[in-house]
């Protein structure tokens, strides 16, 4: 077989942490840490403005948490929508003008949109104007993917671990400064001016330092000290600049590489929104590309399985001697702190994970990810009370799962998504992650007013179950590929 060996002339991969990461060679270590800045930041900031819309209801239009699901399921439902449409209109534009341009847009405004949202005087029209502004920038945050841009294939597993470290402590970081500090000091309307204006600055500045123009689409050539290409695999790839020898034999033994680069390539021409939708859902037919949309579709309903849901969950335990906001407040405590330890679990778990992706098969840890995840949601039909042990042992099973489902998320998207087509991929992963959400509050919702307040950890047990499927179904074709081979 022919390789390409590696040359003494050529660029040497830059490694982060003492090797733990390592970047392309036109990757500096400053843009690398300004994309964890990215994902830190950007998950402070979508956890602010969810924590801030209860308050924002209760202050400012008279409406009571408890009794404020039909506004919240509302504006989830125009959220998501909104986040559908944009998606992949950001993705191919990431792709088209560049990554840091569409991202600064999408800073702007994220942050004038949250600034407005403390202005707001009616829920209909103003502050449902600001939540599309909002959700446009959001899901242009959430769509650029600067992992996938940066990072190696070869530590991307890690690298993703990392990812999910930092958006926990960002999610945990935003309970401390919006809960402890802000809200205590200032008025609702000046908080919300005080994080928007914040996120506009620090989000500004840390684009200074990312890769600026189209370098993920110039070609990456082999660097010194990398391990040697198999021409034979990057001839038939349409991702050409991957390291291959560092990726394990089942990454590439079951698609006609060759077939999938003529039809992409004949369906970009089109140059249309529609074409773009179109590449993103034939790179489907690359089985890790199909388990990053999976993932990406199971792997969200935590957003609403770990705050209201659990919450309305805990709200049954309450003493009955209380008053409606007491019960509130304690209600919010337990489930805080089952969250809390979910999310504990979730960082610990996601460095193993990292690890593992790299090392062993993917469908043995999708198998495991999915399993524990399903386990831990039927577990909850038996969970005494919030307070029980047996309680807390059930959440950290679920967050063990969970903690697979975020790495999965980032990392099979991020590693397999085509170079030139990653921003399509990546806006079309974003399209399932906010349908997987609107399942979960939605159905979830509705079964649990009218069925059993444990209903919504039922609904994505069963949406765990159809991911194990999927895994088996997906291992079969590989075994079958192999098998006529």
């Amino acid at each position: 077989m022919n390789q390409i060996e590696p040359s003494d002339k050529a660029p040497q991969e830059r490694k982060v942490f003492r090797g733990v990461i390592k970047l392309y060679p036109d990757i500096s270590h400053t843009n690398y840490f300004c994309s964890l800045c990215h994902y830190f930041v950007m998950t402070f900031i979508f956890v602010s403005v969810e924590s801030l819309q209860p308050l924002l209801f209760n202050q400012r239009y008279g409406i009571h948490p408890k009794d404020a699901g039909m506004q919240n399921g509302y504006m989830l439902l125009i959220d998501i929508a909104t986040k559908c449409i944009f998606a992949p209109i950001v993705g191919i534009l990431s792709d088209k003008v560049g990554r840091v341009p569409v991202l600064q847009m999408g800073i702007i405004l994220t942050a004038l949109s949250i600034s407005s949202m403390g202005f707001a005087e009616d829920i209909y029209p103003q502050y449902c104007i600001s939540r599309i502004q909002y959700a446009i920038g959001a899901i242009t945050l959430a769509t650029i993917p600067f992992l996938g841009d940066y990072v190696l294939d070869s530590t991307k597993g890690k690298a993703s671990a990392i990812n999910v470290i930092l958006a926990a402590f960002g999610a945990l970081f935003s309970a401390t400064v919006i809960t402890k500090l802000l809200t205590q000091s200032f008025s609702l309307r000046t908080t919300y001016i005080v994080v928007g204006c914040s996120f506009l600055c620090l989000g500004l500045l840390y684009t200074l330092g990312l890769k600026k123009g189209l370098h993920f689409k110039k070609e990456r050539k082999t660097y010194k000290n990398a391990a040697p290409l198999r021409e034979d695999l990057i001839e038939r790839s349409i991702c050409p600049y991957q390291n291959i020898k560092q990726i394990q034999d089942e990454d590439f033994d079951y698609i006609d590489y060759e077939k999938e680069v003529r039809a992409l390539n004949q369906i970009k021409q089109e140059s249309s929104c529609g074409a773009a939708m179109k590449i993103a859902l034939l790179a489907g037919k690359n089985i890790w590309i199909f388990q990053g949309y999976v993932t990406n579709f199971l792997g969200r309903g935590d957003s609403i399985l770990l705050t209201l849901s659990l919450q309305i969950w805990s709200q049954q335990f309450v003493e009955d001697n209380l008053n409606d906001d007491d019960a509130y407040k304690e209600a919010s405590i337990q489930a805080q702190t089952l969250s809390g330890v979910t999310y504990a679990v979730i960082m610990v778990g996601a460095i193993f994970y990292g690890i593992l992706f790299e090392k062993v098969s993917k469908n043995k840890l999708l198998f495991i990810m999915f399993s524990l995840t399903m386990i831990g949601c039927f577990l909850m039909n038996f969970a005494p009370n919030p307070k029980s042990p047996y309680t807390f042992l059930i959440m950290a099973i679920l967050g063990s799962g969970m903690s697979g489902l975020y790495t999965g998320a980032l990392y099979f998207v991020n590693k397999y998504a085509y170079s030139e087509f990653r921003g399509y991929i990546s806006g079309l992963a974003n399209v399932f992650s906010v349908l997987g959400i609107l399942i979960c509050s939605f159905v979830g919702g509705v079964l649990q007013d009218h069925w059993s307040k444990i209903a919504p950890f039922n609904l994505f047990g069963f949406m765990s179950l159809l991911g194990l499927i999927l895994v088996i179904w997906s291992y079969y074709a590989l075994y079958q590929s192999r098998s006529v081979k």
